[in-house]
């Protein structure tokens, strides 16, 4: 009889111990996977940070406009925020006005479109300057543009 109880208590904590050996398999396997959506989290804040950081956002169109040729006159963003209700990013609109040969903007928008940080152009209006560019075969033109940029938002 006394040799039964033991067996059963040994029982017991066998299967004691089976179940903290799963629940540590589980844990490592929650740690790795939770690391994964870390570094997905990370790569995504790249293309939406948690703030606008129009500041940032100036200097890389700054750094395309001097690449390409053409020259930011103006950039005016808007104060309203925009969140839609159930989506989890908030919008900024900004006003930005370029010069440049058609070509210069083109590059300039081609280049915008591949930084890493999502933005939209919403609007966009160029009109030709009648200029001594003109007779090399170079069209100068001012655009307006209205950019969308987005956020994260909890």
């Amino acid at each position: 009889k006394q040799r039964e109880d033991k067996n059963r208590e040994l029982d017991v904590l066998r299967n004691k111990v089976r179940q903290l050996q799963q629940f540590s398999e589980n844990i490592q396997s929650i740690k790795r996977e939770f690391h994964e959506l870390n570094l997905q989290l990370q790569a995504a804040l790249e293309h939406m940070p948690r703030t606008f950081n129009l500041s940032s956002l100036l200097r890389k169109m700054t750094l395309i406009a001097e690449n390409s040729g053409a020259d930011i006159i103006a950039f005016n963003p808007k104060k309203a925020e925009t969140k839609e209700q159930g989506h989890f990013y908030s919008t900024t609109q900004i006003d930005v006005s370029l010069r440049g040969t058609f070509t210069q903007t083109l590059v300039f928008f081609d280049q915008l479109s591949r930084i890493k940080r999502i933005v939209n152009v919403d609007s966009l209006k160029m009109s030709g300057l009648v200029s001594e560019a003109q007779r090399s075969g170079a069209v100068m033109v001012d655009t307006t543009a209205s950019i969308r940029t987005y956020r994260f938002s909890e």
